[in-house]
């Protein structure tokens, strides 16, 4: 039980460690490259000790692809999709054009 708690916090151990040994460094006016030798060796440290092992489910993921019979199936509501309100909304003139990819040939005023 120790060696998970242990294994849980090696990496925020190792982070202060590491913070001991640059503040440290700085007080001893070590080189710049003492201090990235430190900095490197404590983020290296800290990401092998960090990694996860992968959790073993009962039941395998299985994909299934989402069609409405799948959707009625499980409850869930088809999708809605949000309504685009193509009428003018221009506070201080007329509002874009119906399509927005279709500019009109003369700007009006020119």
């Amino acid at each position: 039980m120790a060696i998970l708690t242990l294994r849980r916090f090696a990496p925020l151990i190792i982070a202060v460690i590491g913070v001991a040994l640059l503040i440290a460094a700085t007080a001893l006016r070590a080189s710049l490259w003492v201090h990235l030798g430190i900095l490197v060796a404590t983020i290296g440290l800290a990401s092998l000790t960090a990694g996860r092992a992968r959790s073993t489910s009962a039941e395998p993921r299985e994909l299934s692809a989402s069609d409405a019979y799948s959707d009625a199936h499980l409850g869930r509501r088809p999708p809605t999709h949000p309504t685009i309100d193509t009428r003018p909304q221009g506070q201080y003139g007329p509002g874009l054009p119906k399509d927005p990819l279709r500019l009109p040939e003369d700007p009006p005023g020119v």
